[in-house]
Protein backbone atom coordinates (compact mmCIF):
# COMPACT_ATOMS: atom_id res chain seq x y z
CA UNK A 1 0.00 0.00 0.00
CA UNK A 2 1.37 3.55 -0.83
CA UNK A 3 0.66 6.52 1.57
CA UNK A 4 -0.48 9.31 -0.29
CA UNK A 5 -0.88 13.23 0.69
CA UNK A 6 -4.42 14.39 0.28
CA UNK A 7 -5.72 15.22 -3.08
CA UNK A 8 -5.17 18.99 -2.27
CA UNK A 9 -1.64 19.02 -2.18
CA UNK A 10 -0.85 17.92 -5.74
CA UNK A 11 -3.14 20.83 -6.68
CA UNK A 12 -4.31 18.81 -9.77
CA UNK A 13 -4.41 14.69 -11.05
CA UNK A 14 -1.43 14.14 -12.18
CA UNK A 15 0.23 10.72 -14.06
CA UNK A 16 3.26 12.23 -15.91
CA UNK A 17 6.23 14.82 -15.65
CA UNK A 18 8.24 16.91 -17.34
CA UNK A 19 12.46 16.17 -16.75
CA UNK A 20 15.25 16.97 -18.24
CA UNK A 21 17.35 13.40 -19.31
CA UNK A 22 20.82 13.03 -19.95
CA UNK A 23 20.86 10.18 -22.99
CA UNK A 24 24.80 10.39 -23.68
CA UNK A 25 27.97 12.58 -23.57
CA UNK A 26 26.55 15.93 -24.60
CA UNK A 27 23.24 14.90 -25.14
CA UNK A 28 20.25 15.82 -23.01
CA UNK A 29 16.38 16.16 -24.04
CA UNK A 30 13.27 17.45 -21.64
CA UNK A 31 10.90 13.98 -21.73
CA UNK A 32 7.61 13.35 -20.24
CA UNK A 33 7.86 10.53 -17.61
CA UNK A 34 5.51 8.30 -15.42
CA UNK A 35 5.72 10.09 -12.56
CA UNK A 36 7.74 7.62 -9.95
CA UNK A 37 6.07 5.48 -7.71
CA UNK A 38 7.46 4.59 -3.99
CA UNK A 39 8.50 1.70 -3.35
CA UNK A 40 8.96 0.18 -0.07
CA UNK A 41 10.72 2.48 2.82
CA UNK A 42 11.15 4.93 -0.39
CA UNK A 43 9.83 7.99 -1.03
CA UNK A 44 8.55 10.34 -3.50
CA UNK A 45 9.29 14.40 -3.49
CA UNK A 46 7.84 16.80 -5.42
CA UNK A 47 10.91 19.20 -6.17
CA UNK A 48 10.92 23.12 -5.09
CA UNK A 49 14.50 24.21 -5.89
CA UNK A 50 17.43 22.09 -8.38
CA UNK A 51 20.57 23.32 -8.09
CA UNK A 52 23.03 22.97 -11.21
CA UNK A 53 26.49 22.25 -10.07
CA UNK A 54 29.96 20.98 -11.38
CA UNK A 55 29.42 17.38 -11.55
CA UNK A 56 26.45 17.67 -13.88
CA UNK A 57 28.34 20.06 -15.96
CA UNK A 58 31.11 17.51 -15.95
CA UNK A 59 28.58 14.32 -16.01
CA UNK A 60 27.38 16.15 -19.38
CA UNK A 61 30.76 16.93 -20.60
CA UNK A 62 32.33 13.82 -20.04
CA UNK A 63 30.47 10.95 -18.47
CA UNK A 64 30.89 9.21 -14.95
CA UNK A 65 32.26 5.80 -14.74
CA UNK A 66 29.62 5.16 -11.75
CA UNK A 67 26.86 6.69 -13.68
CA UNK A 68 24.83 4.55 -15.77
CA UNK A 69 22.93 6.52 -18.78
CA UNK A 70 20.29 7.30 -19.49
CA UNK A 71 19.84 8.88 -16.48
CA UNK A 72 17.38 11.96 -15.06
CA UNK A 73 19.44 14.87 -14.55
CA UNK A 74 20.06 16.58 -11.23
CA UNK A 75 20.75 15.84 -7.22
CA UNK A 76 21.34 19.23 -4.86
CA UNK A 77 17.69 19.90 -4.10
CA UNK A 78 15.31 20.76 -1.56
CA UNK A 79 11.29 19.30 -1.88
CA UNK A 80 8.65 18.28 -0.15
CA UNK A 81 7.66 14.54 0.50
CA UNK A 82 4.07 13.49 -1.73
CA UNK A 83 4.66 10.21 -0.85
CA UNK A 84 5.84 7.56 0.95
CA UNK A 85 5.79 3.46 0.34
CA UNK A 86 4.88 0.80 2.16
CA UNK A 87 6.41 0.49 5.38
CA UNK A 88 7.24 4.61 5.18
CA UNK A 89 6.55 7.13 7.97
CA UNK A 90 3.37 8.63 7.27
CA UNK A 91 4.74 11.65 9.51
CA UNK A 92 6.87 12.59 6.12
CA UNK A 93 4.12 13.59 4.31
CA UNK A 94 4.30 16.85 3.29
CA UNK A 95 7.47 17.76 5.00
CA UNK A 96 10.08 19.84 3.69
CA UNK A 97 13.19 17.81 3.17
CA UNK A 98 16.55 17.74 1.59
CA UNK A 99 17.54 13.80 0.72
CA UNK A 100 21.46 12.60 0.91
CA UNK A 101 22.60 11.33 -2.48
CA UNK A 102 23.43 7.95 -1.03
CA UNK A 103 22.28 6.24 2.29
CA UNK A 104 24.95 4.32 4.15
CA UNK A 105 24.29 0.77 4.62
CA UNK A 106 26.13 1.19 8.38
CA UNK A 107 26.96 -2.26 8.62
CA UNK A 108 30.11 -2.80 6.19
CA UNK A 109 33.71 -2.41 6.54
CA UNK A 110 33.79 1.17 5.59
CA UNK A 111 30.67 2.28 7.45
CA UNK A 112 32.01 0.70 10.85
CA UNK A 113 35.56 2.08 10.05
CA UNK A 114 34.10 5.63 9.89
CA UNK A 115 33.85 5.92 6.36
CA UNK A 116 30.21 5.54 5.65
CA UNK A 117 30.55 8.28 2.22
CA UNK A 118 32.61 5.28 0.32
CA UNK A 119 29.84 2.65 1.26
CA UNK A 120 29.41 0.37 -2.18
CA UNK A 121 25.46 -0.31 -1.23
CA UNK A 122 25.43 3.11 -0.50
CA UNK A 123 25.91 4.24 -3.81
CA UNK A 124 24.67 1.73 -5.50
CA UNK A 125 21.20 3.22 -5.46
CA UNK A 126 21.33 7.25 -5.13
CA UNK A 127 19.03 9.94 -5.25
CA UNK A 128 19.17 11.63 -8.84
CA UNK A 129 16.69 13.30 -10.96
CA UNK A 130 16.16 16.43 -9.56
CA UNK A 131 15.39 18.24 -12.67
CA UNK A 132 12.24 17.19 -13.08
CA UNK A 133 9.02 18.12 -11.29
CA UNK A 134 9.23 14.81 -8.43
CA UNK A 135 12.22 12.53 -7.67
CA UNK A 136 12.44 9.07 -6.08
CA UNK A 137 14.17 8.80 -2.81
CA UNK A 138 15.52 5.08 -2.13
CA UNK A 139 14.34 3.42 0.60
CA UNK A 140 18.41 3.77 2.24
CA UNK A 141 18.66 7.42 2.18
CA UNK A 142 15.31 7.37 3.48
CA UNK A 143 15.92 5.24 6.51
CA UNK A 144 19.91 7.30 7.05
CA UNK A 145 20.27 10.41 5.27
CA UNK A 146 16.74 12.15 4.63
CA UNK A 147 17.22 15.69 6.61
CA UNK A 148 13.99 17.74 7.12
CA UNK A 149 14.14 21.60 6.37
CA UNK A 150 14.00 24.01 9.71
CA UNK A 151 10.93 26.59 8.90
CA UNK A 152 12.22 29.56 7.30
CA UNK A 153 15.58 28.45 5.30
CA UNK A 154 14.52 28.99 1.44
CA UNK A 155 14.21 26.13 -0.85
CA UNK A 156 17.03 27.32 -2.67
CA UNK A 157 19.79 27.55 0.20
CA UNK A 158 18.20 24.12 1.73
CA UNK A 159 19.60 22.36 -1.40
CA UNK A 160 22.80 23.27 -1.01
CA UNK A 161 23.48 21.02 1.91
CA UNK A 162 25.21 18.51 -0.58
CA UNK A 163 27.72 20.69 -1.51
CA UNK A 164 28.37 22.13 1.95
CA UNK A 165 28.50 18.98 3.21
CA UNK A 166 31.15 18.04 1.00
CA UNK A 167 33.06 20.62 2.05
CA UNK A 168 32.74 19.94 5.61
CA UNK A 169 34.04 16.55 4.69
CA UNK A 170 36.99 17.83 3.71
CA UNK A 171 37.92 20.06 6.36
CA UNK A 172 37.79 16.70 8.87
CA UNK A 173 40.00 15.15 6.06
CA UNK A 174 42.24 17.78 6.79
CA UNK A 175 41.89 18.04 11.06
CA UNK A 176 43.69 19.23 12.75
CA UNK A 177 44.91 22.71 11.40
CA UNK A 178 47.54 25.20 13.30
CA UNK A 179 44.59 27.83 14.41
CA UNK A 180 44.93 31.36 12.72
CA UNK A 181 47.46 29.65 9.59
CA UNK A 182 46.54 30.08 6.16
CA UNK A 183 44.74 28.06 4.14
CA UNK A 184 44.83 28.56 0.28
CA UNK A 185 41.91 26.98 -1.93
CA UNK A 186 42.82 26.60 -5.62
CA UNK A 187 40.04 27.78 -7.89
CA UNK A 188 37.12 30.41 -7.69
CA UNK A 189 33.84 28.23 -8.07
CA UNK A 190 31.26 28.03 -5.98
CA UNK A 191 32.63 25.42 -3.94
CA UNK A 192 35.81 27.74 -3.58
CA UNK A 193 34.26 30.24 -2.32
CA UNK A 194 31.96 27.55 0.09
CA UNK A 195 35.49 26.54 1.58
CA UNK A 196 36.02 30.40 2.35
CA UNK A 197 32.49 31.06 4.25
CA UNK A 198 33.28 27.86 6.60
CA UNK A 199 37.48 28.63 6.93
CA UNK A 200 36.67 30.99 9.95
CA UNK A 201 34.40 28.89 11.68
CA UNK A 202 37.41 26.61 11.23
CA UNK A 203 39.51 28.73 12.84
CA UNK A 204 41.67 29.54 9.98
CA UNK A 205 42.44 32.16 7.37
CA UNK A 206 41.39 31.18 3.65
CA UNK A 207 43.44 32.64 0.59
CA UNK A 208 41.98 31.79 -2.86
CA UNK A 209 44.16 31.79 -6.10
CA UNK A 210 42.37 31.32 -9.50
CA UNK A 211 42.50 32.80 -13.02
CA UNK A 212 39.53 34.65 -12.22
CA UNK A 213 40.47 38.17 -11.29
CA UNK A 214 36.26 39.17 -12.53
CA UNK A 215 35.82 37.40 -8.86
CA UNK A 216 38.24 38.72 -6.49
CA UNK A 217 34.94 40.30 -4.92
CA UNK A 218 33.08 37.33 -4.51
CA UNK A 219 36.39 35.91 -2.62
CA UNK A 220 36.32 39.01 -0.73
CA UNK A 221 32.17 38.71 0.33
CA UNK A 222 33.00 35.34 1.84
CA UNK A 223 36.11 36.77 4.03
CA UNK A 224 38.86 35.40 1.71
CA UNK A 225 41.99 36.71 0.48
CA UNK A 226 42.29 36.90 -3.64
CA UNK A 227 45.67 36.23 -5.58
CA UNK A 228 45.07 36.62 -9.55
CA UNK A 229 46.97 33.47 -10.79
CA UNK A 230 45.91 33.76 -14.24
CA UNK A 231 49.40 35.02 -15.17
CA UNK A 232 50.19 30.96 -14.15
CA UNK A 233 53.12 29.90 -12.31
CA UNK A 234 55.16 33.18 -11.82
CA UNK A 235 52.00 34.34 -9.86
CA UNK A 236 52.07 32.13 -7.22
CA UNK A 237 55.49 32.78 -6.27
CA UNK A 238 53.12 35.35 -4.37
CA UNK A 239 52.14 33.09 -2.27
CA UNK A 240 53.15 32.48 1.37
CA UNK A 241 53.06 29.12 2.07
CA UNK A 242 49.93 27.64 3.26
CA UNK A 243 49.57 25.02 6.55
CA UNK A 244 46.89 23.54 4.09
CA UNK A 245 46.53 23.68 0.02
CA UNK A 246 42.73 22.56 -1.46
CA UNK A 247 42.64 21.89 -4.93
CA UNK A 248 38.72 22.75 -6.18
CA UNK A 249 39.23 22.50 -9.81
CA UNK A 250 39.82 18.90 -10.90
CA UNK A 251 42.94 20.05 -12.77
CA UNK A 252 45.74 17.12 -12.35
CA UNK A 253 48.20 20.07 -13.30
CA UNK A 254 47.17 21.72 -10.17
CA UNK A 255 47.32 18.62 -8.13
CA UNK A 256 50.67 18.67 -8.92
CA UNK A 257 51.98 21.89 -8.01
CA UNK A 258 49.56 22.06 -4.55
CA UNK A 259 52.95 20.67 -3.20
CA UNK A 260 55.02 23.33 -3.95
CA UNK A 261 52.86 25.75 -2.41
CA UNK A 262 52.27 24.39 1.61
CA UNK A 263 54.66 24.65 4.22
CA UNK A 264 56.78 21.76 5.18
CA UNK A 265 55.08 19.17 7.36
CA UNK A 266 51.99 20.64 5.11
CA UNK A 267 48.49 18.85 3.33
CA UNK A 268 47.44 18.92 0.18
CA UNK A 269 43.50 17.83 -0.16
CA UNK A 270 42.49 16.80 -3.59
CA UNK A 271 38.80 17.85 -3.55
CA UNK A 272 38.30 18.38 -7.02
CA UNK A 273 37.43 15.52 -9.21
CA UNK A 274 39.46 14.92 -11.92
CA UNK A 275 38.03 13.17 -15.33
CA UNK A 276 37.94 9.77 -16.03
CA UNK A 277 41.41 7.94 -16.28
CA UNK A 278 43.39 11.31 -15.42
CA UNK A 279 46.51 10.79 -13.76
CA UNK A 280 49.12 13.39 -11.43
CA UNK A 281 52.27 13.40 -10.87
CA UNK A 282 53.70 14.19 -7.82
CA UNK A 283 57.54 15.40 -6.88
CA UNK A 284 58.91 12.84 -5.14
CA UNK A 285 61.57 14.63 -3.23
CA UNK A 286 59.23 17.22 -2.21
CA UNK A 287 56.64 14.86 -0.89
CA UNK A 288 59.41 12.72 0.90
CA UNK A 289 61.83 15.66 2.29
CA UNK A 290 59.38 17.79 2.98
CA UNK A 291 56.82 15.42 4.63
CA UNK A 292 54.03 16.42 2.39
CA UNK A 293 50.66 14.69 3.21
CA UNK A 294 48.72 14.02 0.08
CA UNK A 295 44.75 13.41 1.17
CA UNK A 296 41.50 12.54 -0.89
CA UNK A 297 38.41 13.48 -0.36
CA UNK A 298 35.04 12.32 -1.66
CA UNK A 299 31.51 12.94 -1.19
CA UNK A 300 30.42 13.32 2.57
CA UNK A 301 28.38 11.23 5.31
CA UNK A 302 25.45 12.07 6.73
CA UNK A 303 26.30 13.56 10.10
CA UNK A 304 27.96 16.00 7.69
CA UNK A 305 24.90 16.68 5.95
CA UNK A 306 23.19 17.17 9.17
CA UNK A 307 25.78 19.13 10.01
CA UNK A 308 25.44 21.57 7.29
CA UNK A 309 21.61 21.81 6.99
CA UNK A 310 22.21 23.60 10.70
CA UNK A 311 25.02 26.08 9.20
CA UNK A 312 22.35 26.76 6.43
CA UNK A 313 19.28 26.94 9.07
CA UNK A 314 21.29 28.95 11.33
CA UNK A 315 22.81 31.99 8.58
CA UNK A 316 26.52 30.59 9.33
CA UNK A 317 26.81 30.04 6.12
CA UNK A 318 24.48 31.70 3.49
CA UNK A 319 24.92 30.42 -0.27
CA UNK A 320 22.71 32.15 -1.78
CA UNK A 321 24.93 35.10 -2.93
CA UNK A 322 26.38 32.17 -5.32
CA UNK A 323 22.98 31.94 -7.16
CA UNK A 324 23.11 33.91 -10.56
CA UNK A 325 19.73 33.09 -11.45
CA UNK A 326 16.88 30.98 -10.88
CA UNK A 327 13.84 30.04 -13.34
CA UNK A 328 11.39 27.51 -14.40
CA UNK A 329 12.41 23.86 -15.89
CA UNK A 330 12.07 25.65 -19.29
CA UNK A 331 15.19 27.73 -18.06
CA UNK A 332 17.56 24.57 -17.08
CA UNK A 333 19.32 24.58 -20.97
CA UNK A 334 19.98 28.17 -21.28
CA UNK A 335 21.32 27.45 -17.34
CA UNK A 336 23.41 24.49 -18.11
CA UNK A 337 24.96 26.33 -21.06
CA UNK A 338 25.72 29.59 -19.14
CA UNK A 339 27.53 28.02 -16.43
CA UNK A 340 29.50 25.79 -18.36
CA UNK A 341 31.01 28.75 -19.96
CA UNK A 342 31.47 30.18 -16.76
CA UNK A 343 29.02 32.91 -16.76
CA UNK A 344 27.91 33.25 -13.22
CA UNK A 345 28.43 30.52 -10.62
CA UNK A 346 25.43 28.53 -9.72
CA UNK A 347 21.97 28.63 -11.35
CA UNK A 348 19.05 27.46 -9.85
CA UNK A 349 15.23 25.97 -11.10
CA UNK A 350 11.98 26.03 -9.64
CA UNK A 351 9.92 22.75 -11.20
CA UNK A 352 7.09 23.66 -9.43
CA UNK A 353 7.30 26.95 -10.88
CA UNK A 354 5.47 25.98 -14.29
Amino acid sequence: MVARLPFSVFRFPILRLRAFVQTGIGEYAERELPVPRPGPGEAVVRVHAAVICGTDIKLLKRGHARIALPRTMGHELCGEVAAVGDGGDPALLGARVVPGISGPCGACPECLGGFSNLCESGHADQTWGAFAEYVRVPASVVRTNLHRVPEGLPAAAAAFVDPLASVLHGWNRLRPLPRGSPVLVYGAGAIAFLWAATARLQGVRCVIAARRPERRAVAESFGADFLDVSGGRPAESGLAPAAAAIDATGDPDVWSRLPFLVSPGGKVLLYGGCAPGATASFDAARLHYAEISLIGSFHSTPGEAAEALALLASGAVDPLPLLTATGRLADLPAFLEAQARGDGLRHAIRPDAG
